[in-house]
């Protein structure tokens, strides 16, 4: 409640109020230095927006054809555009977010995970990766301590410990070599590395880095008590079970001796071990992709083959096509040239407004659902025949090629895959002990796949089939196909393919698969469950 007289007829007053103007004075300068450290804060954002547009800008697709740019777009978008609201008056916030498409934080998270699941498919060094060093030929800017920081932070947030623990030491490396150091803090980094180690079995160095946070910050209650459970853990592994018996007995845990261990040997190695879900075939799926071209024993070289194919078919005879054999078994057949880039402008055009996240198959209920994009990170849409020419025309095509009806084909599928985008090892058949969530088209089985590439890629992006030891990179204008059955009808296991990650560059598909009603006097049944 302020006091009001009349105070200006008195000199005294007036003296005394000369300590309202001091305390006015410092209340003002506390609320500028405020205002101009939210002002810097909103300045730096700005300035590294606008850096991203002068680089982007009338250069898209190569510059988010790298995955480091693309990561660190989104998460402008996203998290740092987040901290920037906390800024902004309410009013601006609500125009700017009514007016423009933000990107969810799923996106944040999904790239960052992306990122990570370049770094082992193709066996990134993380110093390398935060470096901006992805390949020979493409560089993009250096991470900084906190872009590290955050990278591990989502892989902490997962559960993924293996990435946290090689994301935080890096940023704890970066750190070091910052001279105009980032809005992040040691401990914070030091803090989520000792949970990391620990959960990845290194108690140890876990103890060691804990002693560290607590000489930098004594009154750390986190490190406190982390650094008792450790000690406990640590004094247990050396105990016989009669000691350790009485040593809970006692119950007291506070004043526990910590024994001579690894982390006071300066050669002592970290260990630092992928989860148990990385099974065998990802490693051979990782390997492959990373793999340059199909590697077949000399064999099995000699019985593939390059042709005309023109199937005496009218739409063919004139113009047949280049056909080349890539796998003997399953045969695996690639089409050279057969779309032209006008034509895949146009499906591109005809996609785009209609793509959304893609649709998998869930076990668990049998349908199709909405993949998580942290682990299929691709975009899809469906085009029918009606919708262009050019999309009746391949289907033409493809008929004239397989010799294949498409009348009870799947419209063609469209897929734009992001950040990492990938499709793991999987069959386009339903096998019989499954459900088959395919049966409501009422076609029966997908008999076959028709894949065409409606982009290169620079680096990464092949499809591989891990039994078969086939690596097919995309080229723009060339399909894939192969048969998902024999004959007989039954699956052709050795037809289980994944698409590696894109490392650089836009990789855009179309699939076509082909289903078994209506080629009864096409593809003849047999007997023989190999044929």
């Amino acid at each position: 409640m302020s006091i009001q007289s009349d105070l200006f007829t008195s000199t005294t007053h007036l003296s005394h109020l000369l300590n309202t103007e001091v305390g006015l004075a410092k209340q003002l300068d506390i609320y500028l230095k405020e205002e101009y450290e939210r002002l810097d804060h909103i300045e730096k954002f700005v300035n590294v927006i606008k850096d991203e547009i002068r680089q982007a800008q009338g250069n898209e697709e190569y510059y988010f054809g790298n995955p480091v740019n693309s990561y660190l777009f989104i998460k402008h978008l996203t998290a740092d555009w987040n901290n920037i609201e906390q800024l902004l008056p309410t009013d601006s916030v609500k125009n700017i977010g009514s007016k423009w498409l933000f990107p969810t934080f799923e996106d944040y998270t999904g790239s960052a995970i992306g990122l990570m699941r370049l770094q082992d498919t193709y066996e990134l060094n993380t110093s390398q990766l935060a470096n901006g060093e992805l390949s020979s030929k493409f560089k993009s800017k250096r991470l900084s301590a906190l872009e590290c920081y955050d990278l591990g932070r989502v892989a902490y947030t997962n559960g993924d410990f293996y990435h946290t623990l090689m994301w935080m030491q890096e940023a704890l490396d970066h750190l070091d070599t910052e001279t105009n150091h980032t809005s992040i803090n040691k401990i914070d980094i030091l803090d989520h590395l000792a949970y990391a180690t620990s959960q990845q079995g290194n108690v140890e160095h876990a103890l060691a880095i804990t002693e560290e946070i607590l000489t930098m910050a004594p009154d750390h209650f986190r490190a406190q008590n982390n650094k008792v459970y450790y000690e406990t853990i640590i004094k247990n592994r050396t105990l016989t079970k009669k000691q350790r018996r009485d040593d809970i007995d006692k119950s007291n845990s506070t004043n526990l001796k910590l024994i001579q261990t690894a982390s006071n040997d300066e050669s002592y190695k970290i260990n630092n071990k992928r989860s148990d879900d990385y099974f065998d075939e990802q490693e051979s799926y990782e390997h492959l992709c990373r793999q340059n071209g199909t590697r077949l024993h000399p064999k099995y070289q000699s019985k593939l083959f390059c042709r005309y194919r023109h199937n005496n078919h009218p739409y063919l005879i004139l113009q047949p096509v280049k056909e080349e054999q890539l796998l003997h078994q399953p045969a695996i057949l690639f089409y050279h040239d057969i779309i032209s880039d006008s034509d895949i402008e146009k499906i591109k055009s005809l996609a785009l407004p209609k793509l959304q996240r893609a649709v998998v198959r869930d076990f668990t209920t049998d349908t199709f659902q909405p993949a998580d994009y942290r682990i299929f990170p691709y975009f899809s849409a469906w085009l029918r025949n009606e919708d262009s020419p050019v999309i009746a025309r391949l289907s033409r095509l493809i008929e004239a090629i397989t010799n294949l009806s498409m009348i009870t084909a799947e419209d063609l599928q469209i897929a734009n895959y992001g950040v990492g985008g990938h499709y793991e090892p999987h069959f386009d058949f339903s096998r019989r002990r499954e459900k088959d969530p395919l049966s409501r088209l009422g076609a029966g089985n997908r008999i076959a796949t028709w894949l065409t590439y409606l982009s290169d890629v620079e680096e990464g992006g092949a499809t591989v089939f891990p039994l078969a030891g086939g690596h097919l990179k995309p080229k723009k204008g060339g399909a894939a196909f192969w048969y998902n059955l024999y004959a007989s009808g039954e699956g052709d296991y050795n037809t289980r393919h994944a698409a590696c990650p894109v490392l650089i560059g836009n990789k855009w598909v179309a699939n076509k698969w082909i289903h078994e009603r209506g080629q009864e006097f096409r593809r003849p049944c047999s007997l023989n469950p190999m044929v």
